[in-house]
């Protein structure tokens, strides 16, 4: 009898260990996770009839077809939608410059991911709107932070969007849509030489900024879209809250629509530090 009730006694104590030990890491995944939570931040731009496009590009349209109670008595609801690929926070395939070069569905899941490089020259921009982002201005940032990480995502916060985000004409520099609006087109860009020194010194996956295009909006010939795509990279435009993401030690999540022999798509973007 003794050594039945120590075997039973002994098998409560353990049961009663395996309970706290599972309560324990129940509450730590939770805390973890509250944490992980807190540390994702979101740099993506809704679409809606706000979306800022080109100016020569089809908008986004939202229709609703069905939004109530049907005969059966169920709710249902679905919309229909079109745009252009490129508006909004999207991604830029190298197919769009660089005949050839590879389209949104042949960029492997993985490659839209890497350590974030935020560059922050909102004062040049603020006196400057044309202004272009130096080599100068990136091996600063290098002299401070260490050297641009492999496949990072190189980040040019001008501070534009940050401020004037939907705001047409303060974002594009003019509210005109159409051919007639691309001479007064202006905001700022990276420059042909730091996209050199990117694409030839570092392992880079990509750039990305804060106003609609990564050329200026005064280029004439897209030369920062010809480069980086002839070097088989991919771009983000229209990201948001640049503002609050950390100038290092940040990883960028990019989900674009995987569109079949898309040159860009709109995409989904946080970053998580």
């Amino acid at each position: 009898m003794k050594n039945n009730r120590k075997t039973e006694t002994a098998a409560i104590w353990i049961g009663i260990f395996i309970f706290c030990f599972l309560i324990s890491s129940s509450c730590k995944e939770s805390e973890e996770s509250v944490t992980a939570e807190e540390q994702i931040l979101d740099m993506t731009y809704p679409y809606d009839e706000n979306t800022i496009y080109w100016p020569t590009a089809k908008s986004f349209e939202l229709k609703k077809l069905n939004w109530g109670i049907t005969e059966n008595g169920y709710w249902y609801a679905s919309n229909e939608y079109g745009a252009a690929e490129h508006g909004g926070t999207h991604a830029d395939a190298p197919i769009h410059f660089a005949e050839g070069g590879r389209t949104i569905d042949q960029v492997p899941l993985k490659e839209w991911i890497g350590p974030a490089v935020k560059i922050d020259v909102t004062e040049k921009c603020a006196e400057n709107r044309d202004y272009l982002l130096s080599k100068e201005d990136i091996i600063e940032w290098e002299n401070q932070y260490g050297s641009i990480p492999d496949k990072a995502w190189v980040i040019m916060y001008t501070g534009i969007d940050t401020k004037y985000y939907p705001d047409k004409k303060m974002v594009l520099g003019t509210d005109k849509t159409g051919e007639e609006a691309l001479p007064e087109l202006s905001f700022p860009g990276f420059s042909v030489e730091s996209i050199e020194y990117l694409t030839t010194q570092k392992n880079i996956t990509g750039i990305a900024i804060d106003t609609p295009s990564i050329d200026y909006g005064k280029s004439q010939n897209f030369l920062v879209h010809q480069k980086l795509f002839a070097a088989d990279k991919l771009a983000l435009e229209n990201i948001a809250n640049l503002d609050k993401l950390p100038a290092a030690g940040a990883t960028l999540y990019v989900m674009p629509m995987l569109i079949k022999d898309g040159t860009g798509a709109p995409a989904r973007v946080f970053a998580v530090f």
